[in-house]
């Protein structure tokens, strides 16, 4: 859990990763869209369901992609679940 940084006027965003199995099956039955709240209306964006191995050079944030695609699987146990912390110093938000 985690809050962006920068110099994002309120609201900023805060960000809860979980990682789940979700069958094919289940998946067809889910919204491909999300509508984020802006001023003045919504933007929409897609949800697409990846594999957890093509993350390690999407821009995800926060920067979790190269800890996940390092999974041997989606279910594999994790020793330490905590990622080094993120700043304005080490993230650049695009």
């Amino acid at each position: 859990m985690v809050t962006r940084p920068g110099a994002t006027p309120p609201p900023r965003k805060l960000h809860l990763i979980y990682r789940i199995h979700v069958t094919p099956e289940v998946r067809a039955g889910l919204t491909t869209r999300e509508y984020d709240e802006v001023p003045g209306g919504h933007e929409v964006g897609l949800i697409q369901w990846i594999d957890h191995r093509a993350t390690a050079d999407l821009p995800i944030y926060p920067p979790i992609g190269t800890a996940l695609a390092a999974l041997s699987s989606p279910s594999a146990a994790l020793a330490d679940a905590a990622l080094p912390a993120v700043t304005d110093d080490n993230y650049v938000w695009v």
